[in-house]
């Protein structure tokens, strides 16, 4: 019986280590680490700036809210709802807009909130699960009906349009004259180069042809990307996770990207302007970087979760792929935003 009872407090700590949901994405050991808000350490008044920004949406100002004079010392709960307010406050909205379908949205607040704290980032594998749940109702669905979405003049539901009619190739069909002799010679698919995020960055699915023609005689020409449920399930997570945190932070995007390329949203989303740029050029692609570094280390722990031997690995490739990519994707999004306000900060004292 003592042996028993031995081997049982022995174990203890290796069950429960197994079943936690949570994946600290800082560790101790870590090197050569330091968020964006820990940058500023020792400058109070920047420090507050910081904190100010990242708690709402950008506008494409220098600093959107003003600064407090004085602030005490944030508390826990309150660190924990500096990221969390803009997201909030989207959530909110959608809910006013379609009722309790959107309730499942809900947990994007509290993910925020793990990640808002810079020495203490986490995530939650089992809100991780319900966020894919609630991305799958939304839009990776059958019989998506894009009208009902075009009706909602809301900046999320036209951004998150607008991302899916890029991915999918935006397609169009166009007449294929024959100068020669000025008749028509076929028809000819035109499609977009896909959805561009906000940093220049293109997704495209990967069923459409490279070209594609139908002639007036019977040929077709196809250069296709085989498709696979693991890489479609991401990229529809991606696609909806893009959408919601552009809604949410609007952080400026350059030129080609989609979100400059809404035709009934409320307000335009911001574009970034060379000509009076809001952080410099060599900032926007530091905090490209920083973003992009994040979503592959988170993608990457994930993986290993999803994959693992643990409560919470899965024998399914396509909702591995799916949980990591969502993962990643999230990370990104924070990691952009705290980046533009950190360089909003420095450069516009």
């Amino acid at each position: 019986m003592r042996r028993l009872g031995f081997v049982t407090l022995l174990t203890l700590p290796l069950l429960t280590a197994c079943t936690s949901s949570l994946i600290d994405l800082r560790e101790n050991l870590d090197v050569h680490r330091s968020s964006f808000e820990e940058k500023l350490a020792g400058d109070s008044v920047k420090v507050e700036r910081f904190r100010t920004c990242i708690q709402q949406a950008h506008d494409g100002s220098n600093l959107p809210l003003s600064t407090p004079a004085t602030r005490t010392a944030m508390s826990p709960v309150m660190i924990g709802g500096r990221l969390r307010a803009p997201v909030q406050t989207l959530v909110e909205r959608i809910l006013d807009r379609t009722g309790g379908n959107a309730a499942s949205l809900s947990v994007l607040s509290d993910m925020a909130g793990d990640f808002a704290d810079p020495s203490r980032r986490k995530l939650d594998l089992d809100k991780l699960r319900l966020l894919t749940d609630a991305i799958r109702h939304w839009q990776a669905h059958l019989d998506f009906d894009e009208d009902a979405l075009a009706r909602d003049t809301s900046l999320f539901a036209q951004l998150l349009l607008a991302y899916n009619q890029a991915y999918f190739g935006d397609v169009r069909y166009a007449l294929a004259p024959d100068t020669a002799s000025g008749r028509v010679r076929g028809i000819v698919q035109v499609a977009s180069r896909g959805f561009v995020d906000r940093s220049g960055n293109t997704v495209r699915f990967p069923g459409l042809s490279a070209t594609a023609q139908v002639d007036a005689i019977p040929t077709v020409e196809l250069t296709t990307t085989p498709i696979n449920s693991q890489r479609v399930s991401a990229d529809l997570a991606r696609l909806f996770l893009e959408a919601f945190f552009d809604a949410a932070f609007r952080v400026p995007a350059v030129q080609q990207a989609t979100a400059l390329r809404l035709p009934t949203a409320a307000s335009p989303y911001p574009a970034f302007d060379p000509s009076h740029p809001p952080i410099s050029l060599e900032a926007l692609a530091t905090v490209t970087r920083q973003a992009i570094r994040t979503e592959a280390i988170v993608t990457s722990l994930v993986g290993k979760a999803a994959r693992g031997g643990s409560l919470f690995g899965t024998n399914n490739e396509t909702i591995a792929a799916t949980l990591e990519t969502a993962a990643g994707v999230f990370a990104k999004k924070l990691v952009e935003h705290e980046g533009f306000c950190y360089f909003q900060v420095i450069q516009h004292p």
